[in-house]
């Protein structure tokens, strides 16, 4: 069995960006993960001291994780969202999920 993999991806926003569209953005990011592969789950969060932004996205694997990767940057859902991100603050990594636990996992074990 292949071990799940989170994808942690920290950025800033272009000085000139709008933090509200920004948000808004994630509709887009929604509609394009649940029509990928793998993908299990994701949630964004911003250090307010730092303005740094993380994006962690759990996948089924390293395969999927990577193949989404591709067609993140192809795709028009994601457009409007990667506009407002400054592509020299972007830092992403890949790792393997060796331990993990959420009370879903206990209903779905049953």
């Amino acid at each position: 069995m292949s071990e799940n993999v989170v994808e942690i991806v920290s950025f800033k926003l272009y000085d000139y960006a709008d933090e509200n569209q920004f948000m808004q953005t994630n509709e887009g990011m929604t509609t394009f993960l649940q029509n990928q592969p793998g993908f299990l789950y994701r949630s964004l969060v911003k250090n307010e001291q730092t303005s740094v932004w993380t994006d962690i996205v759990y996948w089924e694997d390293q395969g999927k994780a990577e193949a989404a990767g591709k067609a993140f940057m192809e795709s028009d859902a994601t457009r409007a969202m990667i506009k407002h991100i400054d592509n020299n603050s972007v830092d992403m990594k890949h790792l393997p999920v060796k331990w993990q636990y959420y009370p879903e996992m206990q209903k779905n074990a049953s």
